[in-house]
């Protein structure tokens, strides 16, 4: 009888455990680098599920890290998985953003907003928060292009895994790694594509200037996000960015930070009429498939939907929540 491969998730938790008490009292362990597919694989094999991982022998700290650094869990990469984005959670928000995407309008808004990149064939993308990798997959299969799609989320890059197909033009690999500590040579990309992903980094800034190197000359960025109005959040709004732990910035002050990054031609659009159209069709999508939720979830992942959904339109029309289109270039 045949075993089933081991996942990520257990291949993540094997080194996660293994640790060694050194004689100071001082514990080593192992920090994960990046655990992604392997191109030759895929290019000569079509095999998109071979892996390769990276980890880094650090010191850990006497009680690992505080529980309030990464909100109750060793790493945010944890956090992700346990929390929003648990296996059930992110299928959940497939069924309203639509199949293999986890982000505001899934197909509708990708087919809208990848032509503004100008993508040309064999150019190579790096798509920091990949999720289920509909927005990779369309930016292969119809630019001919090559996407390194990177997500912090276990689970979002298992179940993308499982689902992996050959692409008839170009070519997708999904890793796992945080885009804050991920190390790629200077200009290894033309184009950097996100989204509504960045809301969970608290420094942005940095992170822009990391894109800037990491694009080459004459390299596009296109980024959509999570943002805030410029006036006093209500309480509702406060609540709600602490507990995702969301990092939010005005669609004003986020163009900003890219032009301070270096970039040029930036394009800051504040698209929240547009987030509340979508999200108003998406509600309606939901109470029409009703049983068919219920059926393949339950009554409490509805309401959850229903609520949640409700609540963004209501904070959106408040002033406080915003949704912004971004774009800039590498001169």
């Amino acid at each position: 009888m045949l075993c089933p491969p081991p996942s990520l998730q257990h291949y993540h938790h094997l080194f996660e455990t293994a640790r060694h008490q050194s004689g100071d009292s001082s514990a080593v362990g192992f920090e994960l680098n990046f655990s992604r597919g392997i191109r030759t694989y895929l290019q000569l094999k079509n095999n998109p599920h071979q892996m390769c991982w990276s980890w880094k022998k650090v010191v850990l700290p006497e009680t690992h890290q505080p529980k309030e650094a990464f909100f109750g869990f060793q790493t945010m990469r944890q956090f992700l998985d346990e929390q929003q984005y648990s296996a059930n959670g992110i299928l959940r928000y497939e069924k309203m953003f639509g199949r293999n995407y986890v982000s505001t309008g899934g197909p509708e808004t990708t087919a809208e907003f990848v032509p503004m990149l100008k993508l040309q064939t064999g150019e190579q993308v790096l798509d920091v928060g990949s999720g289920l990798g509909g927005g990779a997959l369309y930016m292969a299969e119809n630019y001919n292009v090559d996407v390194v799609g990177l997500d912090l989320s276990t689970n979002m890059v298992h179940i993308a895994l499982g689902r992996a197909i050959t692409c008839q033009k170009g070519s997708v690999l999904y890793e796992v790694s945080d885009v804050t500590k991920r190390q790629f040579p200077d200009a290894s990309f033309d184009v950097v594509y996100s989204r509504d992903t960045l809301l969970h980094i608290p420094n942005k800034a940095e992170v822009f200037k990391t894109f800037y190197r990491w694009l080459r000359p004459g390299g596009r960025i296109l980024i959509s996000d999570y943002c805030c109005g410029e006036g006093e959040w209500a309480d509702d709004f406060k609540a709600y960015v602490e507990q995702r732990h969301y990092t939010l910035h005005s669609v004003p002050h986020y163009g900003q930070l890219l032009r301070n990054a270096g970039f040029l031609d930036v394009v800051a659009d504040d698209r929240s009429k547009q987030f509340v159209d979508i999200l108003e069709r998406e509600i309606k999508k939901a109470k029409d498939e009703r049983n068919e939720l219920i059926k393949e979830f339950s009554e409490k992942d509805y309401q959850d939907l229903l609520t949640g959904w409700t609540s963004k339109v209501h904070r959106v029309n408040k002033g406080n929540q915003c949704w912004g289109l971004f774009y800039g270039r590498k001169p």
